[in-house]
């Protein structure tokens, strides 16, 4: 069953209450809902808290290595990660619900749902995102600067994805979702910056296939930063979406090579674009977002029409068609999304500003039926 220019969410929301936004996302109309991560969810905790020596001090992650008998439990860590590696113990390290609790929610509420979805879609930290995060404490080193813990992430990483997509491949069967439209994404906002700075583009695309040979679903991989210095690269990996903000970077897909392009849509790989607006500052505009705060604008006012939306696709996509691309047959292969994740979508405040993230996802779907129209996507 193709997307055809299905609609989904990055992850965050504003707000910490699992169920309101979960079910904010199953009735604002999109068609492959997905599971959200809380406001008070840190991502890079979320999928590797079972590394030993984790710790969340002060907004930041540290790899405590001065922690009771830290050698002894990494050791114990590693070798369970080698046995899963040999298959003498049963692959996937399960997610937390400490960490995750939107992921063990998601299913009772979707169950319960008489609208039938096109997909279904989870996300969680790539192994570039994570390494390069994590400070490695006493010192201020970058996990992602020793070869040993860097192979860990990579390791725990996989088996993380492993679970999850075999969680979710259950959950689509209980509620007549084909198997092929189970999408979970690779997270990886600071795959560029890394990639100029900490690590090869060999490297890093390495670390990442061992992550995609263990996704029992398709994959995606989101990268919040400017694509197009990496964009070339990554579509000749194996991933089924490439997800990327089109509304600060309409260029990206301009800039790509016209047989890499077409080879990735021959195997069957989409894109998903990041038209909808995240953040109060891209959707009210920063210089109203005073007076709105003081109550003399109105913020609904402020928010986009579908036609925004299809103005801003259609910047994204008309170098295509200029180029020959099959166009059809991407966008059938393709989806539409924020920008990035709705996180700090807080004005006029969190509670209000969940209304709207709701308001843009339907405002999204909207547009993406005027495009499935335009387009003759069934």
């Amino acid at each position: 069953m193709p997307f055809n220019l299905g609609t989904t969410g990055i992850g965050s929301h504003p707000i910490g209450n699992p169920e309101r936004i979960i079910l904010d996302i199953l009735e604002s109309g999109i068609t492959v809902p997905y599971i959200p991560q809380l406001k008070t969810e840190e991502m890079v905790m979320q999928f590797h808290n079972q590394l030993p020596g984790l710790v969340f001090q002060r907004g930041r992650v540290k790899l405590n290595v001065n922690t009771p008998n830290f050698e002894k439990q990494l050791k114990s860590f590693k070798d369970l990660l080698k046995l899963k590696t040999l298959l003498l113990s049963p692959r996937g390290i399960e997610v937390s619900p400490e960490y995750f609790r939107g992921l063990f929610l998601f299913p009772e509420l979707l169950v319960q749902t008489p609208t039938h979805y096109r997909g279904i879609k989870c996300q969680m930290t790539g192994p570039i995102t994570e390494a390069a995060s994590i400070k490695i404490y006493p010192g201020n080193n970058k996990l992602i600067q020793n070869s040993e813990l860097f192979d860990i992430i990579v390791g725990l990483s996989s088996e993380i994805a492993y679970w999850l997509s075999t969680f979710l491949i259950r959950v689509a069967s209980a509620n007549n979702i084909p198997k092929e439209n189970v999408i979970l994404f690779i997270d990886e906002p600071l795959f560029p910056q890394a990639i100029e700075s900490e690590i090869s583009y060999d490297e890093a695309l390495e670390k990442i296939s061992n992550v995609l040979k263990l996704v029992q679903c398709r994959t995606g991989i989101h990268i919040c930063d400017n694509p197009i210095s990496v964009i070339d690269r990554i579509l000749q990996y194996p991933f089924d979406i490439f997800s990327y903000d089109a509304i600060k970077y309409p260029n990206s897909l301009k800039s790509v090579r016209i047989d890499i392009l077409q080879d990735y849509i021959s195997r069957g790989g989409g894109i998903a674009f990041g038209i909808t607006p995240n953040t109060p500052e891209s959707t009210f505009g920063i210089e109203n977002i005073p007076s709105i705060m003081k109550g003399d604008l109105n913020p609904e006012d402020f928010l986009p029409t579908p036609d925004d939306l299809i103005q801003t696709f259609n910047q994204n996509i008309e170098p295509l068609e200029a180029r020959g691309i099959p166009l059809q047959q991407l966008l059938s292969q393709s989806l539409i999304t924020p920008a990035c994740g709705f996180r700090n979508f807080n004005i006029p405040d969190e509670e209000k500003g969940e209304l709207f993230v709701k308001q843009l996802l339907q405002l999204q779907e909207q547009a993406a039926q005027k495009l499935r129209k335009e387009y003759d996507l069934i």
